[in-house]
């Protein structure tokens, strides 16, 4: 039976693929599925092998809940991953190192360590595999790790005591000592050693992954983004490379630069890496190539006007004959698989977005896989074969999707600040009429530098907002991600206004053309897009309704936030310098003007926009005797992740425009 339009249960019936890995011949590839029940209010996640042909398909795993993160072994043997499997063991409440064979049977647990293990990486030889762990760093043993875990849970103090600058990372506290470091493990044994054991070395602690290290390609050396200040979120630091016969280190230090990413040449002579100024960190991230033997490093692509590689998709990666380098990134609303040659200006685009998320190669370069999103649909699975301009899908996932009825949407160019071009996605219902005047309704991103993109949302999903009768407007107003330099950073030390003006010239253009109804607006954002429309009921009283997520209300008090230490780079300043300027960016100034009604929400793990932004502002709003509701989670952080808070922020979000 086909619906009527999209609704909160489709999205959460949707099966999430996650990161691709090839096997070595390129014959298979193996990702992570993930499953949610609006019933249990419980995710699944299990492996899946699909043949690069596209003949076959199979599940992999079926045990335990949590099988995630697979990667191939070089000689193709094993697939390892990690899993919560609860099979008795001190350990379990932390993942594990498993293994299993391609052709399916039991997987095999293969390691035990109290702290758990995660991003891992296979050595060359197939025999090990590197991952990270968090440790007390002074404990020498396991054992000692895990009394000391048991003394921290079971203690009756839980006071945090701190003197480093950061101590809080999105939803956790990362102030009680421990420290990433990265571990060789033996697959047969299980034998983990501890590569950082009585050396002041770390991993950032903003959450680190498998992008802050690399294996060389002969397994002797590994190389790992070191932190100048571990606790700052982003901080100056250098590329460590170690030797693991000699335990002799070494340093490449680029300067005044957050690295991520280090990949290594096939023939381990370089080292290509992510690279963006600390100083500016809305400047444009380089990629960088480094010479192992001289030292010396060469930006790439220097005048190609994007930010060569995006944050949280794959890595870089060299082709196979080491004459290229493939990275994701943004252009304008999309993102692209791109390879760029090291002899040339510009890359080229070889797997063209939608959104572009996450890629592996074949050992000989011959096949590459990848999941692309788009507003249409989730992340599916596609092969590229070496011609470049053929794309074919590999999974099957979602086909439910085929009966649901979505609106069609466009990406367009509109006259923003200083009748400067800005682009955005305009999403309609289903059926929609072209004589007929709409509702409209702003998602507005955060960030700010972020982006729309064209992609599959759960959280804020257009379609789903259009489902209920909106025009939806996406705009990638000015300091938006994808665009050029100067688009990126021109905000800085001036936030609203231009992202404002960009916003109403939409507004009015969509007016102008008949699409919309001048009487029916709205407006809705998270985290920056919340902070823009608590700015908006400050300077303009033309929309119906607001809904503000998570957004920073008083610049002054989110200086108790986990990134404090951007703010006076993203407002121009420190408060202490000039709090006029500080405050001349903060709604809460303005606030004499609000007029708007505003169902505010927000989560009480929330530590990137502290839940007390949302409070002040609804508190506000109460004070004033303006229509207003608040909606908090005490269980859920910048975001909304679980399937029953979903569903009732969807509920919360639609009945509240309707009531205006």
């Amino acid at each position: 039976m086909k619906a009527k339009h999209l609704t909160v249960d489709h999205l959460w019936q949707c099966e999430r693929i996650g990161t691709p890995s090839i096997s070595p011949d390129g014959s298979w590839v193996v990702v992570d599925q993930t499953t949610y029940s609006m019933e249990t209010n419980e995710s699944a996640t299990q492996l899946w092998l699909y043949s690069t042909d596209g003949k076959t398909r199979k599940q992999l795993t079926s045990a335990g809940k949590k099988n995630t993160a697979p990667q191939w072994s070089p000689d193709g043997k094993l697939i390892a991953f990690c899993a919560k499997r609860g099979e008795g063991k001190s350990a379990d409440e932390e993942p594990q190192l498993y293994v299993i064979a391609p052709d399916g049977g039991e997987a095999r647990r293969v390691t035990s360590l109290s702290t758990g293990v995660g991003s891992i990486k296979w050595f060359p030889d197939s025999k090990r595999v590197a991952a990270i762990s968090w440790v007390w760093p002074e404990l020498k043993t396991d054992a000692q790790q895990a009394k000391r875990k048991k003394e921290q849970k079971e203690s009756k103090v839980q006071a945090k005591v701190i003197e480093t600058d950061n101590y809080r990372y999105w939803d956790s506290w990362v102030c009680d000592g421990t420290r990433p470091h990265l571990f060789e493990i033996n697959v047969a044994s299980g034998a983990a050693k501890d590569l950082f054991a009585g050396k002041p070395w770390t991993l950032g602690l903003g959450d680190p992954g498998p992008a802050e290290y690399a294996i060389s390609p002969d397994g002797k050396e590994i190389v790992w983004s070191q932190p100048e200040d571990p606790t700052r979120l982003i901080s100056r630091n250098t590329l460590i490379h170690l030797s693991l016969k000699s335990r002799k280190s070494k340093v490449t230090d680029l300067g005044d630069m957050w690295l991520v990413a280090p990949a290594y040449s096939h023939d381990g002579t370089r080292v290509a890496v992510l690279a963006t100024p600390t100083s500016a960190p809305s400047q444009h991230t380089r990629l960088m190539l480094v010479d192992l033997k001289s030292g010396k490093a060469e930006r790439l692509a220097a005048k190609w006007p994007r930010s060569v590689g995006t944050y949280g998709s794959a890595n870089p990666a060299w082709r196979a004959d080491d004459q290229a380098i493939l990275f994701c990134a943004e252009d304008a609303g999309v993102q692209h698989l791109w390879s760029l040659p090291l002899s040339a200006e510009a890359p080229t685009a070889i797997a063209h977005g939608g959104h572009v998320m996450a890629f592996a190669q074949s050992a000989d370069g011959a096949t590459t896989v990848f999941t692309k999103a788009s507003i249409d649909h989730p992340a599916r699975l596609y092969t590229l074969g070496t011609d470049e301009t053929k794309q074919h899908r590999l999974d099957r996932t979602n086909a439910f999707l085929d009966k649901v009825p979505l609106g069609k949407w466009q990406s367009r160019t509109f006259n923003g600040w200083n009748d400067e071009p800005v682009q955005a996605f305009v999403c309609y219902p289903p059926n929609y009429d072209k004589k007929k005047k709409y509702p409209l309704l702003h998602s507005i991103h955060g960030g700010p530098h972020a982006a729309h993109m064209d992609t599959w949302h759960y959280r804020w999903n257009v379609h789903a907002f259009a489902a209920q009768g909106y025009v939806v407007a996406a705009v990638n107003y000015h300091g938006s991600s994808g665009f050029d330099e100067r688009f990126l950073g021109i905000i800085d030390g001036d936030l609203g206004h231009r992202e404002l003006t960009d916003t109403e010239a939409v507004t009015d253009a969509l007016i102008r053309e008949g699409v919309v109804d001048k009487k029916r607006l709205y407006a809705a954002g998270g985290s920056y897009g919340g902070y823009m429309v608590a700015w908006m009921n400050g300077h303009t009283d033309r929309y119906k309704a607001y809904v503000c997520h998570a957004g920073v209300y008083n610049w002054v008090s989110q200086f108790g936030d986990d990134g404090y230490l951007w703010l006076n780079q993203e407002l121009g300043c420190w408060p202490w310098e000039d709090l006029e300027k500080y405050q001349s960016q903060s709604p809460h100034t303005f606030s004499k003007n609000f007029k708007t009604p505003t169902l505010v929400i927000h989560g009480e793990l929330d530590y990137r926009v502290p839940y007390y932004e949302g409070l002040e502002y609804y508190n506000t709003l109460r004070a004033k005797g303006i229509a207003s509701r608040l909606v908090v989670y005490p269980d859920e952080n910048h975001w909304i992740l679980k399937p029953q808070n979903s569903k009732l922020w969807y509920t919360e979000f639609f009945n509240w425009l309707k009531r205006f």
